[in-house]
């Protein structure tokens, strides 16, 4: 499972489908940022064949063979066939640790702080570390959190207030908000979605997935996008789970489905490099009446040097959107 999800995020590195834009993500305990800090969400592009379309820089490494596409789907075959996406999704993200989201100053802990020790014993929910604070006495308690990347141990004091003892964190340890399918392959249903990852809104790291679950949504209102601030969806999630989400990069986050979308749209090949031109193209996005619709955009400038997953800018021509 692991590997198939490993050649899920190469494959998605070289598709032109992935683009982070437009409409954002509503998450209830986290905002999201992405590498950039300028986009919130993903949206799903199909190139005119007339004009081409975007540029995708791909990760050092990542190489166009059919070698390469034989490990990634099993096929001795060059061309990836991949169906668009644009539905909304909920993401339900189980954390690998408690994530401080918010601390005093002099606590000992810092917001973006992931505690995944409690002395010698792992931690993985909020109420193991509020019970070790309740039944401490007042001692000291040893932690083991990762802060900038970096495993470190930190002994916090508690302090009695209001008849309990307490630390002055608030934790984390699961993560909700809404995303985008961007493509999923017909026979092995992986798909990827967002655009890019689910971050902490301290830090700025992506959220360590211990698991997750991709559920239906009910969308509620959506905002429009301005100059310096990205649009965004709200909804609400439901109790149906449409798949699993195994992991969480910065081009976005991977799974599996359990079904095909309804209407579910043909599948189209790959982009390659090569083939990426500026000009008309069209966004697959969910933007109202729950489902995804086509608007018209134009591929402004390629950046073949970028380093990062965003190499391209786009100008929205639709009225619409």
């Amino acid at each position: 499972m692991k590997k198939i999800f490993l050649k899920a995020e190469a494959a998605f590195l070289i598709l032109v489908f992935a683009l982070t834009l437009l409409v954002g993500v509503n998450f209830f305990e986290n905002k999201i940022y992405d590498e950039c800090g300028a986009y919130v969400a993903s949206s799903t592009i199909i190139l005119n064949d007339k004009n081409g379309g975007a540029d995708f820089k791909a990760h050092e490494g990542a190489k166009i063979s059919s070698r390469f596409f034989e490990l990634l789907l099993g096929k001795k075959n060059d061309t990836v066939m991949l169906c668009p996406g644009g539905e909304a999704f909920g993401i339900v993200i189980k954390e690998d640790g408690v994530t401080v989201s918010g601390a005093i100053g002099g606590c000992g802990l810092e917001g973006g702080d992931r505690i995944i020790k409690i002395g010698s014993i792992p931690c993985y929910e909020s109420e193991e570390i509020y019970e070790a604070v309740r039944e401490s006495g007042g001692a000291p308690i040893n932690m083991t959190v990762i802060r900038g990347g970096e495993e470190i141990s930190v002994t916090v004091k508690p302090k009695y207030k209001d008849g309990e003892y307490r630390l002055g964190i608030t934790l984390r340890s699961q993560t909700a908000g809404i995303g985008t399918i961007t493509f999923y392959e017909p026979e092995t249903l992986v798909f990827g979605g967002l655009g890019h990852s689910v971050s902490d809104s301290e830090s700025g790291a992506p959220v360590s997935l211990k698991s997750g679950i991709a559920s239906g949504v009910l969308l509620g209102s959506c905002k429009k996008g301005e100059s310096g601030r990205a649009g965004e969806l709200s909804g609400v999630l439901n109790r149906k789970q449409i798949g699993t989400i195994e992991k969480n990069t910065e081009c976005g986050i991977f799974g599996r489905l359990e079904n095909p979308p309804q209407d579910p749209k043909a599948p189209i090949p790959i982009g390659k490099r090569n083939e990426i031109k500026c000009g008309e193209a069209e966004i697959i996005s969910t933007v109202k009446n729950g489902k995804p619709d086509c608007y018209k955009i134009e591929i402004t400038e390629i950046d073949t040097s970028s380093e990062t997953s965003k190499s391209f800018k786009i100008k929205v021509t639709d009225p619409a959107l």
